[in-house]
């Protein structure tokens, strides 16, 4: 498009160096994301330094379309009034290939698993889909690329949400809590939202767990259109908070976890239970208490895409972990297992070592925990570490600017009993040499990461090709 007809698509209160001839393709908020063909998006009620807008100035945007005019800089500027609504409405333009449904899932934990067995699911039965978050952006399974965000900024949402070609689209991607406490989905209009559930997670951002457990609600109370399903797991006490949020919204609920929608294990079985009826699914692979309630929560969404459960039970038996959620890998010599897992807070940390409990025998531990992140989790983390493991390994996760040593005296200060080794490798390999028969080993924190992030560098660091290469 040509800056010349952008006035013509939406309402330019004011331009200033304007040159017409100039032509671009995409809009982006983020300056890493410019270039000759990309306007670059300015709010005033977002925080913008100027590193960022000499960052757009030698990237060579075409255009800064903002709600404030900003001096002194010579390139193109489009002023508007309401930078949601005109931004919104120049995407669509730009994007005509929009989903036929959007959905976006939220909660502390599980929100990976949660779209991923969404998308094996969907792909299963044959259903366009787009998954964007943690592990990347996928098109009806097969991975396109990595992205920097969970949650991507608003107008990246527009490009993957257009990104697969065919008919009747399905979107679905992970709404992180720093995404919608900085409004980055803006007016992005969803229709399925879920929530999978609410611990104490990124306290050194929200600062209180009420704050963190309102900008959760937002994806419900901000995004969910009218008419929409709201997806609520049954155990969470907030089902009044949310039902106030959404009072004006003519909203469905739809509930897992209780008589709606309920997976029980009996000895080795997994049972579906829907609206009492109770179906017996064979070839499972998912066991865990863990896996089988955030799978609750993707039967649900599924059905609120208005798939029959017919249809829904009879591809269960496809569903896989995501890589690095739960991963296990058997130590056959030792009749052992070591599981993979992104577990980086309290909550998540009790469940896995609860979920690979058997009988009196606890499973072992090894963690760290991530340099420049809430801090309060570490206190936490040590006591129930101590609570609910038999061996414990501290170790670094991702220190990034902080001391490693004083993160793991953090931990240890808790954990008196556990062994400090600050080496992540050497770690590991301790802790399978430690490993005796049919014991379990719970690899956490860094789950499908490739790399570990240190003061000054970055090194390529995987736990799952670590343990593999230390059992070869």
């Amino acid at each position: 498009m040509l800056l010349s007809n952008l006035s013509k698509v939406i309402r330019v209160n004011k331009t200033y160096n304007f040159n017409k001839n100039k032509y671009f393709s995409a809009i982006t908020s983020n300056s890493k994301f410019t270039n000759n063909k990309t306007l670059f998006v300015y709010d005033k009620n977002t925080k913008v330094k100027k590193i960022y807008l000499d960052e757009v100035l030698k990237n060579k945007t075409p255009a800064i379309i903002s709600n404030k005019y900003i001096k002194n800089l010579k390139i193109p500027q489009f002023v508007v009034s309401n930078i949601n609504f005109e931004i919104h409405y120049l995407l669509t333009k730009l994007h005509s290939n929009l989903p036929f449904k959007t959905l976006a899932v939220t909660g502390t934990n599980g929100k990976t698993s949660v779209v991923w067995y969404i998308s094996k699911i969907l792909n299963s039965l044959k259903y366009n889909n787009t998954m964007v978050g943690t592990l990347g952006h996928f098109v009806n399974g097969k991975k396109i690329n990595d992205i920097n965000l969970t949650t991507p900024a608003y107008e990246e949402l527009f490009r993957y949400g257009s990104s697969n070609k065919k008919e009747k689209n399905i979107f679905i991607f992970e709404a992180s809590s720093h995404a919608l406490e900085q409004n980055r989905l803006r007016n992005y209009p969803i229709n399925i939202a879920a929530i999978t559930n609410i611990s104490k997670d990124h306290l050194d951002y929200h600062k209180t767990f009420s704050n963190y457990k309102k900008s959760k609600i937002k994806l419900f109370s901000n995004h969910l259109v009218n008419s929409g399903f709201a997806i609520i797991n049954s155990r969470l006490n907030i089902l009044s908070e949310l039902k106030k949020t959404l009072i004006k919204k003519n909203v469905k609920f739809k509930y897992f976890g209780n008589k709606n929608i309920k997976l029980i294990k009996i000895n080795d079985f997994v049972y579906l239970n829907i609206n009492n009826t109770k179906y017996k699914l064979e070839n499972l692979k998912l066991k865990t208490n863990i896996e089988l309630e955030n799978l609750e929560c993707a039967i649900t969404c599924c059905l609120a895409l208005n798939i029959s459960q017919s249809k829904i039970i009879r591809v269960l038996s496809k569903v896989t972990n995501p890589s690095g959620r739960l991963q296990t890998i058997e130590y056959k010599k030792k009749k052992s297992k070591i599981i993979i897992d992104y577990a980086h807070t309290p909550d998540a940390l009790k469940k896995i070592l609860l979920a690979y409990k058997i009988k009196k025998m606890k499973p072992s531990i090894l963690f760290g925990c991530g340099g420049d992140r809430d801090k309060s989790k570490r206190k936490s983390m040590a006591l129930i570490a101590n609570k609910y493991a038999d061996k414990i390994y501290i170790t670094d996760d991702n220190p990034r600017n902080e001391n490693p040593s004083k993160i793991r005296k953090n931990i240890l200060k808790y954990c008196s009993r556990a062994m400090e080794v600050s080496d992540r490798r050497k770690a590991i390999k301790l802790a399978i040499k430690e490993l005796k028969m049919n014991e379990i080993l719970i690899v956490a924190g860094k789950g499908h990461e490739k790399f570990q992030v240190l003061k000054n560098k970055t090194i390529k660091f995987d736990d799952f090709t670590v343990v593999k290469q230390l059992l070869n």
